[in-house]
């Protein structure tokens, strides 16, 4: 408890110098703050773009770069789709645009510039470094109950790679001739991520490019489209700690232990909470190795023995909701991985991501990378307030 305290304190300690000195200066020279901008200068506040922003070797920042990651994660919390509608808004919006850091109109930079400076950022990953570093100074500490994983589809409005499929080589039946020699099967991505080191390592195997994703969805309709996934961990109060792009084509359980291992290290918790699309045996062990407790829903996958198991779960279920008696802890565990649902959620309908007009992976991670960023922050500060 005396590690968690000072984390805690110093979040609770900074939102009451905004509440009780900044806001009220604020509202005496901009007028009285809309519950969106109060929202914004916190979020701001605490995610500090400008340390990753400013360059050490260097001994002045390029012009405009703190004030346009200012207005990227502005972006983000107004919801706004498009750099065109986003530098609309600051030249009719006084309030935000004095908040990003433009005090004219004529200040403010063309379109043009501001898509350089995007592509800067994406390139050197400037929200995803702000992100990390918020969780470490923040959320480091703070020992959570679950971790739930799953991936969303992000669509874009860019061609698909073509994929040359391999040749594969018919092989008799039974065994080789004497002498001959196969080819070895290549192992899937699970069993050679399972013995690296590390998270980059990892990801290596993990395709960016552009594809053709096919998911069931919660009804049980297959849904086709062209683009990217997004793979998030979310923990307990659907904070956002960890996320991967990557191409739509990508199997979620590929980016499974990669998040796991990386959410690890920024965080404690006790549970790991997912879908059926992640049931395999090395996921199971490496959750374990991590020293957390696997729950993860069982996949048919077409068999008899696994179908008869699940159905006599929800048999069991229902005698027990029908006796009123406690249900298995695990099936009230797993429940929890509902937050994960919710993240995904915000970020599109509320956070600016439901529609990305950005082509190539860089720039694609790091629009996702803002909504994320403001999400993790706006959630981490309703643990205190």
């Amino acid at each position: 408890m005396k590690d968690i305290v000072p984390k805690l304190s110093k979040m609770w300690a900074k939102i009451l110098n905004l509440e009780n000195c900044l806001f009220p200066e604020l509202k005496e020279k901009l007028g009285t703050l809309s519950t969106k901008e109060e929202k914004l200068i916190k979020i701001l506040d605490f995610a500090q773009i400008e340390k990753s922003v400013t360059v050490v070797n260097i001994t002045n920042t390029p012009k405009d770069r703190i004030e346009i990651a200012r207005s990227m994660i502005a972006k983000s919390v107004y919801n706004i789709q498009t750099t065109r509608d986003l530098i609309d808004r600051i030249h009719c919006d006084r309030v935000l645009r004095v908040l990003c850091g433009w005090r004219y109109k004529i200040d403010i930079p063309s379109e043009s510039k501001f898509s350089r400076v995007f592509k800067e950022f994406s390139e050197l990953k400037i929200a995803q470094r702000t992100h990390e570093n918020f969780v470490r100074e923040y959320l480091s500490d703070t020992v959570f109950m679950y971790n739930a994983s799953d991936s969303t589809k992000i669509p874009l409005r860019q061609k698909p790679l073509k994929v040359e499929k391999e040749e594969k080589v018919k092989l008799k039946r039974g065994r080789p001739k004497k002498g001959a020699k196969r080819e070895p099967i290549k192992p899937k991505i699970l069993e050679e991520q399972k013995d690296m080191k590390t998270t980059d390592e990892m990801l290596s195997l993990v395709s960016t490019d552009c594809a053709v994703g096919v998911k069931q969805n919660s009804k049980g309709y297959r849904e086709v489209w062209i683009g990217g996934k997004l793979h998030i961990s979310a923990v307990d109060g659907d904070i956002l700690i960890t996320a991967f792009y990557s191409g739509a084509n990508v199997h979620d359980s590929s980016v499974s232990l990669p998040l796991m291992r990386e959410t690890s290290k920024r965080v404690a918790y006790l549970y790991d909470l997912k879908d059926a699309g992640y049931d395999s045996d090395i996921i199971r062990e490496f959750s374990v190795k991590l020293n957390h407790k696997p729950i993860i829903d069982i996949n048919p996958k077409n068999s008899k023995v696994l179908k008869e198991k699940i159905q006599l779960k929800k048999d069991e279920k229902e005698k027990f909701e029908f006796l009123n008696l406690t249900v298995s802890s695990d099936i009230h565990h797993y429940n929890q991985r509902s937050m994960v649902e919710r993240v995904n959620a915000y970020l599109k309908d509320n956070f600016g991501c439901s529609k990305i007009y950005y082509q190539g992976a860089t720039k694609v991670a790091s629009v996702l990378a803002f909504g994320i960023l403001s999400i993790c922050i706006h959630q981490s500060l309703k643990l205190i307030t």
